[in-house]
């Protein structure tokens, strides 16, 4: 078996056994962050694909084999909002239900009752139900760490799209939770999965 290093190494040079072996080993991690932002899994598999040439195209842009998981990470994100990019509407988020939801600005708390598998397919589920531009922007704030400013300049869009776009996801997926049974505390804590 390959060390991570070696993986690396062999990537550099083109080699077909190290990329197999990267692919296998780091599908199912990467192939999660694509799923959190298609519309299904046709669309995540074209995004893996597309980001995985570019990563084979440009690995000699990583210095260490310690910076390649967060370059790939990096690249894959990249992929996945320029596949949507030119597809993205930024709908009217202002018909939202009237029900008064509690407000999870601060991401403090994870669903406790739910393990990571079991709330990542729950919310791979209604991200995927979620308009194009507030999954993407939900994505990019909450799973990826981008601040505002960072997303409407990605995105070609103005700031307040951004929030608002935001509060939408946020609502819509507090609603479809709370639907399915998930009892949402005061506040959910999604950026570390």
């Amino acid at each position: 078996m390959l060390t991570d290093e070696e993986v690396f190494r062999g990537c550099l040079k083109n080699d077909r056994k190290a990329q197999a072996t990267f692919y296998q080993r780091y599908k199912s991690r990467f192939f999660g962050v694509c799923w959190r932002y298609a519309n299904n899994k046709e669309d995540a598999e074209d995004i893996f694909q597309e980001a995985l040439i570019k990563v084979f195209k440009h690995i000699k842009e990583v210095r260490d084999a310690k910076d390649l998981s967060a370059w790939v990470r990096r690249i894959i994100v990249n992929t996945a909002i320029n596949h949507y990019r030119k597809k993205v509407t930024f709908d009217d988020v202002e018909n939202l239900s009237d029900e008064v939801l509690l407000p999870f600005d601060t991401h403090d708390e994870i669903l406790n009752q739910l393990t990571s598998k079991e709330l990542m397919e729950v919310l791979n589920t209604v991200l995927a139900e979620l308009p194009n531009g507030a999954r993407i922007v939900f994505n990019m704030y909450v799973m990826e760490g981008y601040t505002h400013p960072e997303i409407a300049a990605q995105l070609q869009i103005a700031e307040g799209t951004s929030k608002s776009q935001l509060f939408f996801a946020k609502k819509y997926i507090q609603e479809k939770l709370k639907k399915k049974g998930f009892n949402v505390m005061n506040s959910v804590k999604m950026n570390h999965i």
